[in-house]
């Protein structure tokens, strides 16, 4: 991902350059030790400004989701899922989760990353089964 992309800029530039190295960093607040969604600029919690850039798990649990039947998206063939993602850290992020047939609320999903030429890493999330194992498709 480059920065004329338009998500990316200075504000979350940590967060982009992890996902250039197929990695997840988010902010944690230094005063209160809350960790952050990508772009923060300030602590949700106490508004220090403070803030310490972490790796993170790329764990997680499905908080929400929908599947969409139309291509509203270049990047995915329909039928694909946007699903909101509670990290083991705290934060909720937005990404797809791959094999959307059997996706639930609660499932946990670990981060896994796809790249395309023109895209670059993307970060996408799979769901694990009860053996703590991806689930294959």
């Amino acid at each position: 991902m480059n920065k004329e992309d338009g998500f990316r800029d200075d504000k979350d530039i940590s967060f982009w350059d992890g996902i250039a190295r197929s990695e997840l960093w988010l902010k944690k607040c230094n005063a209160c030790d809350v960790v952050l969604s990508p772009g923060a600029l300030f602590c949700s919690e106490c508004w220090s400004n403070a803030l310490t850039v972490i790796k993170a798990s790329g764990r997680g649990r499905v908080h929400s989701f929908v599947v969409y039947h139309r291509a509203f998206s270049e990047n995915e063939a329909p039928p694909y899922n946007a699903a909101i993602i509670a990290l083991e850290e705290g934060p909720r992020i937005v990404s797809v989760v791959d094999g959307s047939d059997r996706l639930k609320v609660g499932n946990t999903v670990e981060a896994v990353w796809s790249s395309t030429p023109a895209q670059g890493p993307a970060l996408r999330f799979a769901v694990v089964n009860d053996t703590g194992r991806k689930r294959e498709d």
